[in-house]
């Protein structure tokens, strides 16, 4: 009898370990979302930004740069310029740009 009761308890306290463990594991997948969606609108608006900002820049005139990739402050530039000058221009621009954290230049010079 008083190993009925043991095996038992056991079983109980398996199964809400086991309830636990479920909740835990799902409740981040749903927080993941809605954090993210805020982080995504900052990250279009920093490009948008970016984008805006080498354009305004009649040094850069002729240059087919692009702002690849934005995530989390770290903007990541493509394509390609005439010369070093505007590569290194593209670049600074990006840095000086608010909300910039880091730049990837990857711009190819012609």
């Amino acid at each position: 009898m008083k190993q009925i009761h043991s095996a038992l308890a056991l079983v109980v306290f398996s199964a809400v370990l086991a309830g636990c463990a479920t909740t835990e594991a799902q409740a981040p997948k749903a927080a993941a979302p809605a954090a993210t969606a805020p982080a995504a609108a900052a990250d279009a608006a920093l490009t948008k930004a970016v984008t805006a900002a080498l354009g305004k820049e009649a040094q850069l005139s002729g240059a087919k740069i692009t702002v690849a990739a934005t995530t989390d402050g770290a903007v990541t530039l493509s394509g390609s310029a005439k010369n070093e000058w505007q590569q290194y221009l593209a670049g600074d621009i990006a840095k000086k740009t608010a909300g910039v954290k880091s730049v990837k230049n990857s711009i190819k010079v012609d």
